[in-house]
């Protein structure tokens, strides 16, 4: 209950509904009561946790992830969709726990058509090289350019190749690697971008490669 001095206009002590109304010498003053927060529920705890890995694993891809879920899903599509689409695919519960299936992980989708028998291969010195059947390609198709990704996921570490890749029609990209991920296991991924940019294939999970700590 608060008193109040100096009549109905005057300041007052004590506590109304969330207001607290003090006075210091001569001067009344008026301040919120403090916001009690309630403890989270185990069910929101786990969703926290839930979309910071989704978040952690997606953001060194992100400009990537721009281009590659561009219109994907919704007219805005690029990131957003990119995260909607992990929680909703890639995210896995289990024994385990949660994680990030790189299998299930996408880094683009569209209608483009995707690559045919597509194939990753490490060579030396510190090369990966992606490649594709180009034997039944349509003319309309010849310039898309293919994008990739080899994603050190652990680390949270990624090389991607989005507008400086091969042409469709070439049939192979080289990456090289830098010595940061010697002894590193990788995750590849390809898709491919139409020459306007405004159309993405699905992207495909090429699997993991072991990168030698010495070559």
């Amino acid at each position: 209950m608060a008193t109040i001095k100096n009549g109905i206009l005057g300041g007052f002590n004590g506590k109304i509904g969330t207001a607290v109304g003090y006075q210091i010498g001569d001067e009344s003053y008026i301040r919120a009561l403090p916001i009690r927060r309630a403890k989270p529920t185990k069910n929101e705890l786990v969703n926290r946790a839930k979309f910071k890995l989704v978040q952690d694993i997606l953001n060194p891809l992100k400009d990537f992830l721009k281009v590659g879920f561009k219109n994907y899903g919704t007219k805005t599509g690029g990131f957003r969709s990119a995260v909607s689409y992990t929680r909703k695919i890639a995210l896995v519960k289990d024994d385990a726990g949660i994680y990030i299936d790189p299998a299930l992980l996408k880094v683009s989708g569209g209608d483009l058509p995707q690559a045919v028998n597509p194939t990753v291969v490490f060579e030396d010195p510190m090369l990966i090289t992606f490649s594709w059947d180009i034997s039944n390609i349509t003319y309309e198709h010849t310039s898309d350019q293919a994008m990739v990704v080899v994603y050190d996921m652990e680390n949270k570490m990624a090389i991607t190749r989005i507008f400086d890749g091969a042409f469709r029609r070439n049939g192979a990209l080289t990456v090289e690697i830098p010595n940061d991920f010697k002894g590193r296991e990788v995750h590849a991924y390809i898709g491919f971008v139409s020459d306007d940019r405004e159309k993405q294939s699905d992207s495909q999970y090429l699997g993991k490669i072991d990168i030698p700590a010495q070559t």
